[in-house]
């Protein structure tokens, strides 16, 4: 059996809220532009509307694993923040850099289930046989 890995690089997902995306959406891709810029690397971020609820417009953004951790080789700060995952620590300190420029965003991460296994599973059904179970009790 051969064994495919993932084509698409694993992305972290954050999803934000404001008042206008259509306005703000030009500041979000400025701001991410620089830091790519900044850092030499070429991320394939993604900014997205999620739609429009009791006038605040929601959106997400979508990074690249890779980017994140070339960008707090860049930025050592990153690093400092609070998070427990380095996922946590990007989101409070990209907050504070949309802060700088003196934009409010809400910003959470969004919590991507996802499972490190390391061996195989094995399926209950092909070892329980009732002779084996009579012989366990």
């Amino acid at each position: 059996m051969h064994k495919k890995s993932p084509e698409k690089s694993p992305t972290v997902q954050i999803s934000g809220s404001c008042l206008d995306f259509d306005k703000e959406r030009e500041t979000i891709l400025e701001l991410i532009g620089e830091l790519e810029w900044g850092c030499h690397y070429e991320a394939k971020f993604e900014c997205s509307s999620e739609g429009k609820t009791m006038g605040w417009d929601f959106f997400n953004m979508y990074f690249e694993m890779k980017f994140i951790t070339t960008l707090s080789e860049v930025h050592p700060k990153i690093l400092r923040e609070e998070g427990n995952i380095l996922e946590q620590q990007f989101l409070l300190w990209l907050e504070k850099q949309f802060k700088k420029i003196k934009k409010d965003y809400h910003l959470r991460l969004v919590e991507t289930p996802y499972e490190l296994s390391k061996g195989f599973r094995i399926d209950p059904e092909s070892y329980r046989t009732e002779d084996r179970l009579r012989d366990l009790r």
